[in-house]
């Protein structure tokens, strides 16, 4: 037996997907489409919403809550949806929890959320220990964002912190070598990277702070022929976190 949310919750639920604030007040967020959904842990899902048309297809889903497809249509934040979706819990990280790992990416006011959730993709696949965000970045539970993580959400640690510098100060006493990816820096491929270390890439336009480079080990960069200055943050983060691996 399902229930029906009722217009407060569908607007509340929306909210989620709109607004930061909703977001932060609430310690949720929202994720949607079957193959995501089903990378939620248990312990992390709050409520289920499915529609009438996804219940056709499933007669056996299990959920809270259930919704005509006009109403789905207005939680979704996709064009075309899936017809399923869940409220989780967000996760909540120290940086003492983070300490002590052997590889870490350190993002610098990154606004891009298909970059964000690629980076945290690639962090999966790369073994990355943890990533730290500076408060300014996009938010990550995001819709767009999390989409793109295709559920590395749920598994990669993740941290904000007021200051990447700080940060990275902490990472070097845990015996840690951080790089800065930076325009001025050393070509990596003349270097062998330390065994335990961290990444800082910075804004997709203006790269890292002076402040946040000068934090660093060592200002590294990617080797590129042609008249091509940079890459992608994201493709900078999978070249980074592959160096020396392969």
């Amino acid at each position: 037996m399902y229930d029906h949310p009722g217009i407060k919750k569908i607007r509340e639920v929306r909210s989620l997907c709109d607004r930061v604030s909703a977001r932060r007040k609430s310690g949720l967020f929202v994720i949607e489409g079957e193959r995501l959904c089903r990378e939620a842990l248990p312990e992390d899902i709050c409520e289920t919403y499915i529609s009438e048309s996804y219940k056709a297809a499933h007669p056996k889903a299990k959920a809270d809550y259930l919704l005509t497809d006009a109403e789905f249509a207005k939680l979704s934040d996709t064009k075309h949806p899936q017809g399923i979706l869940i409220t989780a819990r967000q996760k909540r990280y120290r940086m003492e929890d983070l300490l002590g790992g052997e590889l870490y990416l350190l993002l610098e006011t990154i606004q891009d959320p298909g970059n964000l959730g690629t980076i945290m993709r690639t962090a999966e696949a790369a073994g990355v220990s943890a990533v730290m965000m500076s408060a300014d970045c996009v938010d990550i539970y995001s819709p767009k964002v999390t989409r793109a993580t295709m559920g590395a959400i749920f598994r990669v640690p993740f941290i904000y912190v007021e200051d990447i510098a700080v940060a990275a100060g902490r990472l070097r006493e845990d015996g840690v070598t951080v790089y800065a990816g930076h325009l001025d820096g050393t070509p990596m491929d003349g270097i062998r990277p330390a065994e335990r270390r961290a990444f800082m890439i910075g804004n997709e336009g203006a790269g890292l702070k002076e402040k946040t480079a000068a934090a660093a080990d060592r200002r590294i960069r990617i080797p590129m022929k042609g008249a091509t200055e940079s890459l992608n943050a994201a493709v900078c983060a999978a070249l980074f976190t592959y160096w020396g691996t392969i």
